[in-house]
């Protein structure tokens, strides 16, 4: 025997059936009002994810030089100073508006992008010494001009910090083409001793000279041998200066996107809006239409 309970239960059933009927029937009967927002959604949310803009960033890997004394005994300059005057130099607005006009892209949107970070180095501390290389990263909305833009201030900080090593590097390599020179007229004499000593030393009656001889190519195996000392340490130091010294960009910035709206994504969340759109007008779409009905047949 069913109990009042029981019957409240199956009647509020019932009208929930009817209910999901109805508004099934109605969905159905309405059909095309669910297509039209499923459409317009998609093309509405393709429209507003082209119209977004996309942030891309481009970061650059410098490294800005070692500088040693004259000797190369000695740092004389120390990486927080490097870090704290190429960070004031990138951010100055003559670096800025230089990498605006190389790359096409507004001073204030590089003004606003830019920003800079040490790089540490490997010491036996928790946080690590700052190393003398940094990143120059630029954030811009364009992928090819915001590369540009970071690669164009690396090359500036390069071009600033490589005045002192690059006068290093020419007067070493003036002096290596020297020793060079030197070298090769020092063999040349030294050959040319020791064939005539050779041909001397074929006759008793020259051993004055055969002696004499000696001393000359003496002299000029040990001003070879200067030559060579001297050589070798030109080399080495203008391996260090060139490696260690000099100021270089070690990996060049490539444009990377940060985000943004994507066209599918902005597609399927528009057809689902518009699809639930649709679906409600199919739903209300005739008790709407019939108090219009109505309205309009009192009115007459």
């Amino acid at each position: 025997m069913s109990t009042p309970a029981d019957k409240r239960a199956r009647d509020v059933d019932a009208e929930q059936e009817i209910e999901l009927g109805r508004l099934w029937r109605a969905a159905i009967a309405r059909w095309w009002l669910l297509l039209v927002g499923l459409v317009a959604g998609a093309i509405i949310g393709l429209l507003v994810s082209l119209g977004g803009h996309s942030r891309w960033k481009a970061t650059s890997l410098v490294y800005l030089g070692t500088p040693l004394s004259p000797t190369g005994s000695a740092q004389i300059s120390s990486p927080p100073t490097q870090l704290g005057l190429a960070t004031a130099f990138v951010t100055s607005e003559y670096a800025v508006r230089d990498a605006a006009k190389k790359s096409g892209l507004p001073a204030a949107a590089i003004r606003n992008g830019i920003s800079t970070k040490p790089v540490l180095g490997l010491t036996g501390t928790k946080v690590g010494a700052p190393a003398p290389i940094m990143y120059i990263t630029v954030t811009g909305p364009k992928a090819f001009r915001t590369a540009i833009a970071a690669n164009e201030l690396a090359r500036l900080l390069v071009a600033q910090f490589h005045p002192y090593a690059a006068k290093k590097v020419q007067y070493l390599t003036r002096d290596i083409n020297r020793d060079v020179a030197q070298l090769a007229e020092v063999n040349a004499r030294l050959k040319s001793l020791q064939a005539i000593q050779a041909r001397l030393a074929t006759s008793a009656s020259n051993v004055q000279l055969v002696a004499n001889y000696n001393v000359l190519v003496s002299s000029a195996a040990d001003q070879r041998g200067v030559l060579q000392t001297d050589l070798t340490t030109a080399q080495t130091t203008l391996a260090a200066s060139q490696d260690i010294e000099q100021a270089k960009v070690e990996a060049p910035a490539v444009a990377t996107s940060t985000g943004g709206p994507s066209r599918r994504t902005g597609v399927v969340i528009g057809a689902i809006i518009g699809l639930l759109l649709g679906l409600i007008a199919a739903i209300f779409w005739e008790p709407v239409a019939t108090q219009v009905r109505s309205h309009q047949s009192s009115s007459s």
